[in-house]
Order: C-alpha cells, then sequence, then structure tokens
C-alpha cells in the first residue's frame, strides 16, 4: 500500500470515501423524510445542519488539502513536505469524522469534540503549509496569499460548527456554512483553478498563449465573496444583487478568457471548463434570488447554494482528482468513461436540485425531484470513487516515487 507516499494519496482517499459517505447518509434521510422508507434514529442536530457539516467540512478539505500540500512546495520552490507533517493531520480529520458519524447515535457534544478535533488537524496541516509560505522568496508567494486566508477561514468554520453544535445554535451553524461556502470552499477553487486551468491548457494545447492575468485576481474574488458573506445578514437584497451579478460577470469572463475551441477534443480540460462554468450560473442565480427578495417573488431555496456547492465545487473537484491521480500515478492524462459517468451524473444531480426550488416544476412532477438528486449523484460517483481510490492505494504505474 502507497497511502502516504505523497499527500495527495490519502487527502484524496479520505474526500472520496467521505464523499459518498455523506452522500448516501443523506439519501438515506431523504428517502426516510420524503417516502417513510426508512426510519433513521433521531439526530442529534437537524439533519440540514449535519448535512452542511459533513459536505463543506467533512468531504471538501480533504481534496483541498490533497491539492494544496501538492503545490504549495512546488510553486514556491520548496522541498516537498514529509510525511510526518501530514500524517499525524489526516489522521485527526478522519478521528474527527469518526467520531462524527458515532454521534450520530449518541448526541451533540461528541459532534462538538468531532468538529474540534478535525480543526486541530487542519490547524496543524496549515502550520507546516504557512511555514513554507514564509520561507519562500517574495516573488514565489504572489498569488498565495488568498489560499492562507482562506484555510485560516476553514479551520475558524470548524471551530464554530463545533461551538453549534454544543449550544444547539441554529444562528450558530448558519454562521459556519456560510463561513465555509464564501471564505473558503468557493475561493479557494476560484484560486486552484485561477492557477491551474491556463497552465494545463499550455500543457495540452499547441500554441496556447497563457493570458495575462494578475496573480492577486482570486483575492478579487475573496473580496467579492466577503461581501456577499457579510450583506447576507444585512438584509439589503439589491445590494446583494449587484455584489452576486458582479462575481457571475467576473467568472464567465474568465472562462472566455481561457477558453479556445479546441479545448472541446481534450476531456480532461473541458472537465475542468464545465465544472468551472458553474459559477458564473451559481452567481446568476444569487443575483436572481436577491431580486426576486427585493421585489417579493418567490423564493429560491437553496438552488444558488446547490448550483455553488454541488455544479461548480463537486464538478471541479472530480476535474482536479481525475487529472492530479492519473498525472502522478504514471498514467495517460487523458479522461475516461467513468470520470464521465461520475461528472454527468453531478451535473443532473445538480439540475434536478435546482429545478425543485422553481413551484412550477416542482408541481409538475410526479416525484419529489429535490429527493432523487443525492442518489443520483452517488450512483454516478460510486464507479468513479472506486477506480480512482484503486490508483491512489497502488504504486505508479511508471515506477516513479510518490
Amino acid at each position: 500500500m502507497r497511502l502516504f507516499d505523497a499527500p495527495h494519496r490519502v487527502f484524496f482517499l479520505g474526500g472520496l470515501a467521505q464523499a459518498l459517505l455523506a452522500l448516501t447518509l443523506w439519501s438515506l434521510w431523504l428517502a426516510g423524510a420524503w417516502a417513510g422508507v426508512l426510519s433513521l434514529p433521531p439526530l442529534p442536530v437537524s439533519a440540514i445542519a449535519l448535512h452542511g457539516f459533513f459536505m463543506v467540512y467533512g468531504v471538501f478539505p480533504f481534496f483541498i488539502f490533497g491539492f494544496l500540500t501538492t503545490t504549495y512546495p512546488r510553486w514556491m520552490h520548496a522541498a516537498p513536505l514529509s510525511r510526518s507533517a501530514y500524517r499525524g493531520p489526516v489522521g485527526l480529520r478522519v478521528a474527527g469524522l469518526a467520531v462524527a458519524y458515532l454521534s450520530l447515535m449518541r448526541g451533540r457534544p461528541e459532534l462538538a469534540w468531532a468538529a474540534i478535533v478535525m480543526a486541530l488537524g487542519d490547524a496543524w496541516l496549515a502550520q507546516n503549509l504557512f511555514r513554507i509560505y514564509r520561507r519562500a522568496r517574495n516573488e514565489a508567494r504572489r498569488g498565495i496569499m488568498v489560499f492562507n486566508i482562506t484555510i485560516a477561514a476553514e479551520i475558524l468554520g470548524l471551530l464554530l460548527y463545533g461551538l453549534g453544535f454544543y449550544e444547539a445554535s441554529t444562528s450558530m451553524i448558519l454562521l459556519a456554512v456560510h463561513i465555509g461556502l464564501f471564505l473558503f470552499l468557493a475561493p479557494t477553487l476560484v484560486g486552484v483553478a485561477y492557477r491551474m486551468i491556463p497552465f494545463f491548457c499550455a500543457q495540452t494545447l499547441a500554441s496556447y498563449q497563457r493570458p495575462v492575468q494578475s496573480p492577486n485576481a482570486p483575492l478579487g474574488f475573496l473580496g467579492g465573496m466577503a461581501v456577499h458573506f457579510a450583506l447576507i445578514p444585512c438584509r439589503a437584497p439589491l445590494a446583494l444583487a449587484v455584489v452576486d451579478g458582479a462575481l457571475a460577470m467576473a467568472a464567465w469572463y474568465y472562462l472566455w478568457l481561457w477558453f479556445r475551441r479546441d479545448v472541446v477534443r481534450e476531456g480532461l480540460l473541458l472537465l475542468l471548463f464545465i465544472g468551472f462554468s458553474w459559477l458564473g450560473w451559481a452567481y446568476a442565480l444569487y443575483a436572481l434570488q436577491d431580486l426576486n427578495q427585493a421585489f417579493g417573488l418567490f423564493a429560491m431555496g437553496r438552488a444558488p447554494l446547490h448550483a455553488l456547492g454541488l455544479g461548480f465545487a463537486l464538478s471541479l473537484v472530480i476535474a482536479m482528482v481525475t487529472r492530479v491521480t492519473r498525472g502522478h500515478s504514471g498514467r495517460a492524462l487523458r479522461s475516461d468513461r467513468i470520470t464521465w459517468t461520475a461528472l454527468s451524473g453531478v451535473q443532473i444531480a445538480t439540475f434536478l436540485r435546482i429545478a425543485a426550488a422553481f413551484p412550477a416544476v416542482d408541481s409538475l412532477a410526479t416525484v419529489n425531484v429535490s429527493a432523487i438528486a443525492a442518489p443520483v449523484a452517488v450512483l454516478a460517483l460510486a464507479p468513479w470513487v472506486v477506480r480512482y481510490s484503486y490508483m491512489l492505494l497502488t504504486p505508479r504505474l511508471d515506477g516513479r516515487p510518490g
């Protein structure tokens, strides 16, 4: 087993397992709540609060830390992280999640400890990443600050989630979810895509001219998302609509800047573009929701949130994990049918979840559209999880270390 041969192996494997676990748990709860086909034991907090915790803080940090622990040393011309720099942190993160799942049968105090243990593991890893940043030359650190900020936000969000679990505070849990979405998950993935999509295009496409772009642009996205976060409790829908519309336009601008027609012939690149395209649609939906609220029209529920978390974040993770895993296992850099099945399933699940927010669709549907979105994602992801877990657990095909 080569689990600790490189940091991305153990982090990605944890993320793959947690993605299936979290979505399966949510599918089971939906089946019980909607169809009554399964009776789950009483939960210590609301199912929605748990779903946010297991997805935003349980699934995505594994993939983000797996990517950053690999790229931080490369970006800043430092030695790779030693095993001791990531083995302990990932162990704490897995232990915290194990406590969280066990606590579903016991009560809230254990849930609080689960979040705190995970935060300690992430803080330990963050310290090791920040040490690389501090020692790097100024020119190598350009454009990296956004990740330092978002990692700190993730740790803060976990601690707030722990406190919210302990005090059964819905408002604190909601604050933690918003921190995780708008100050950690979305800006981190924007920063990763901003650096890597043009880089991968230049590696793959003949005569591709990488566009001139400021390394601090991801900080601009983070700033816009932070304004969105700050305006949520202010009940200022028109101001939110302006901010969200600007974020949507910025996302589509960079999509247009990076795109070239021959991207559609390169499967791995197309995966990345499909995932990133959801960022613009997510914030366009947020802007539409803001305008609806301003003029007293129908609410769109969690449609924008799922466009961001499911459409953008999970789709981009599938694309990134596929490319990194294949590249670091000595395999050809090309997409496969299993990956496209996984991505297509996530697209279908996202469309279903968004459609459920519109009254006309919800009233015409013969089934609960929202309830079938998660099972669709699980069925599509399962073969991809199995295949890429195998790649992460076995030696590189080219015999190289890592």
